[in-house]
């Protein structure tokens, strides 16, 4: 096969570009400048009828439930942190957002087999099944554990059309030294660190979709880092938590607790986000849905014990018409903070 067919073919569906190989026995594909997404196609069946009854089972009534409780919030840029592939979600919540920022650990690079395994592809449908079928994604999917790894970038592209979106370009991006992104490469970058959709949602208004591959654990983000000034750049508004497997809630992420509670106007988070100690001290909070106890792999936690007494003094709640976040026979619960005015 003559190397300029096999380049074509590697963006298959989700580039119309050629791409330049970083040097190196571990690199990786380099996007180009403007990776263009032309009329992507999923390759799973029954990918219309997942997509209308995920409509129908969450994003309907999330839209119906924010336009009472979250629209007062003037939400213009959404931070979504621990999102995986779920773009989906953050539209339906904050359907008048312009600009949503994804972030979690997944990377967003295109796949080095051309065409795809029948295996990969099947992984990526079940995943994405998974995930319409009951909202959130399982971490071992997204890596790929006990099975083939999916492409990240199909899974985010799926995410976005089950939402009705219509994709009209993509970008892959960098993070620059400063903390900025772009898409112009680096000299020091390997592989791409995120990718830019423009997209127009299903009632025909333009959206920018960021997703950003970061390690958000203390690690990641020391305040020396790029990541810690992107981060500390794009949280000045609203940020969204949910099925993030209680990790803000240990001491080796204290460093985006801490950019959590002096940079966001507002947190929209499920039980896994700020431990509830942190989150009361900083924001007002609103509570919605029905609370009885963790999941049963935290509910012995220091910070479990702590939400069960919180929602003790917190019952009756006002109801949360959709589930949200990891699957739970108690039920699911969203807490909507906004900052409270600083003391003298």
């Amino acid at each position: 096969m003559r190397l300029t067919t096999r380049i074509a073919l590697l963006f298959a569906c989700l580039t119309s570009a050629s791409v330049t190989l970083a040097a190196g026995p571990e690199s990786l594909p380099i996007a180009p400048k403007s990776a263009e997404v032309a009329h992507p196609k999923h390759e799973c069946g029954g990918f219309e009828n997942l997509s209308t009854q995920y409509q129908s089972r969450y994003a309907a009534p999330m839209k119906t439930w924010a336009q009472q409780h979250l629209n007062h919030l003037g939400t213009r840029q959404l931070t979504y942190l621990f999102s995986g592939a779920d773009i989906v979600t953050a539209l339906s919540l904050f359907p008048r957002a312009e600009h949503l920022i994804l972030v979690a650990n997944q990377w967003p690079e295109p796949s080095m087999e051309q065409p795809a395994s029948a295996e990969k592809i099947a992984k990526e449908c079940s995943t994405h099944a998974f995930f319409a079928r009951h909202g959130y994604f399982r971490t071992n999917d997204l890596e790929g554990k006990d099975s083939v790894r999916p492409r990240f970038v199909k899974l985010l592209t799926y995410n976005l059309l089950i939402s009705g979106a219509k994709i009209d370009r993509s970008e892959y991006l960098f993070v620059d030294a400063n903390g900025a992104l772009t898409n112009q490469r680096p000299a020091d970058a390997t592989r791409p660190e995120g990718l830019r959709y423009f997209a127009t949602t299903a009632e025909g208004r333009p959206i920018k979709v960021d997703y950003v591959r970061i390690d958000l654990s203390n690690r990641g983000l020391q305040e020396t880092t790029k990541f810690h000034r992107f981060l500390a750049e794009n949280m000045a508004e609203t940020v969204l938590i949910k099925s993030a497997s209680h990790l803000l809630q240990r001491s080796y992420f204290s460093n985006l607790a801490d950019l959590i509670t002096q940079r966001s106007k507002a947190i929209v988070q499920d039980e896994t986000g700020l431990d509830i100690e942190v989150l009361n001290k900083t924001f007002k909070i609103d509570t919605y849905g029905k609370f009885v106890a963790p999941h049963p792999l935290w509910q012995n936690d220091p910070s479990g014990k702590r939400l069960r007494e919180f929602f003790s003094e917190h019952k009756d709640l006002p109801v949360l018409p959709f589930k949200i976040g990891y699957e739970k026979p108690i039920g699911s619960v969203l807490l909507v903070g906004t900052r409270k005015p600083a003391t003298p």
